[in-house]
């Protein structure tokens, strides 16, 4: 099943996490379609009274429903139903949460409401910074840099980065694209208070860059190929040559250490899955394009801008990883300093969760 994300006000802490996020609009997209479970008798039920109590489990009790997000981009994994059919036989449903980015992906997790999913690097930083006890399950390496882009209209007078100085640039805040805008900023010698930040979501980020309330837009696809297809901006920077850790899957500690082999279940059908799109990129695409409401040659040129392939939390993840967390707090934009180390599993445990395929990967 898949459902939307409906925010509740739940506990205080709620507050102080909005102010870490800075979003101005936290509204998620409505999931389409359905993907439901092959469950038993023992099949949890999931109703809203349910919905954070069902997996607050013991290392005795498994849960029979794993709940994961995923953020408007679209899941493969989730789209070919490998999970379903690899948790059946154990009587575990699955069910599936739409986010519209990152940061409330991880909001949702830090407080029960999903069990796993995965964003890109910025939004675990401003998670952990906001207290929550969320914990890096695997590396997923970044793509080509493409699908990421500082944009201004074609008639701009704007020409370069550095003329961006005193603007207003819309980007959604806490997402990876917080991260490629300060680095493409410091690269020209600007700070990132140089610049009129714009903290809108993806989409109305997209309006406003249209409506020409803001003088750049810090773009994704399938917004930005969209724009690069109809000739109308020009891209003064997107993020090849930027260096980041990429992605990560992320799930709470104690639900994490409590379900280490159903968790490694479940990366081992994401790591296949990824294999496969490696070596399919057409079907691939023919699958994700409905989702984007792209055509299918788009969703290829998508797919290949980005890298399905998965790595172990090592040392040169966390070390890279810990370098993203201290630009951001240089810069003024996490309130604290973060110590990355402090949201990983022990050795023990990584052993047990890593899929065998990838134990061995650099």
């Amino acid at each position: 099943m898949i459902k939307p994300y409906v925010r509740k006000r739940l506990i205080s802490r709620r507050d102080l996490l909005y102010t870490l996020y800075g979003f101005t609009s936290f509204a998620t997209l409505v999931g389409c379609g359905a993907n439901a479970g092959s469950g038993d008798k023992n099949t949890i039920s999931n109703n809203n009274n349910n919905i954070i109590a069902s997996n607050s489990n013991t290392s005795n009790s498994k849960p029979k429903l794993i709940r994961l997000g995923f953020t408007s981009f679209g899941d493969l994994t989730k789209e070919k139903g490998v999970i379903e059919k690899r948790l059946a036989p154990l009587g575990i449903d699955v069910s599936w949460t739409k986010f519209i980015s990152g940061p409330p992906l991880l909001e949702a997790l830090s407080v029960g409401s999903i069990d796993g999913g995965s964003v890109g690097e910025t939004p675990p930083i401003f998670a952990q910074a906001a207290g929550n006890n969320l914990v890096y399950l695997v590396n997923i390496p970044a793509g080509t840099g493409e699908s990421y882009g500082i944009i201004v209209p074609k008639d701009s007078p704007i020409k370069k980065v550095a003329d961006l100085k005193g603007k207003k640039v819309a980007y959604a805040r806490g997402t990876a694209l917080t991260y490629f805008l300060a680095k493409a900023l410091e690269e020209v010698g600007l700070k990132f208070n140089d610049v009129q930040g714009v903290n809108l979501t993806v989409a109305d980020g997209r309006a406003a860059f249209l409506n020409k309330t803001v003088d750049a837009y810090v773009a994704i696809d399938p917004t930005l190929i969209k724009f690069q297809q109809e000739g109308t901006i020009r891209v003064l920077r997107d993020a090849q040559g930027i260096k980041t850790p990429g992605s990560f899957y992320l799930a709470a500690r104690e639900f994490a250490s409590n379900n280490l082999e159903l968790f490694k279940a479940i990366l081992e059908e994401y790591y296949q899955v990824g294999e496969w799109a490696n070596q399919n990129r057409r079907a691939a695409a023919e699958i994700l394009a409905p989702n984007l409401n792209v055509d299918v040659p788009t969703m290829e040129i998508i797919l290949k801008r980005r890298k399905y392939d998965m790595h172990p939390i090592n040392e040169q993840v966390l070390r890279d990883q810990q370098q993203v967390a201290d630009i951001l707090y240089q810069l003024q934009i996490v309130p604290k300093q973060v110590d990355v180390r402090q949201a990983t599993l022990t050795s023990q445990q990584y052993a047990a969760i890593i899929p065998d395929s990838i134990k061995n990967k650099a």
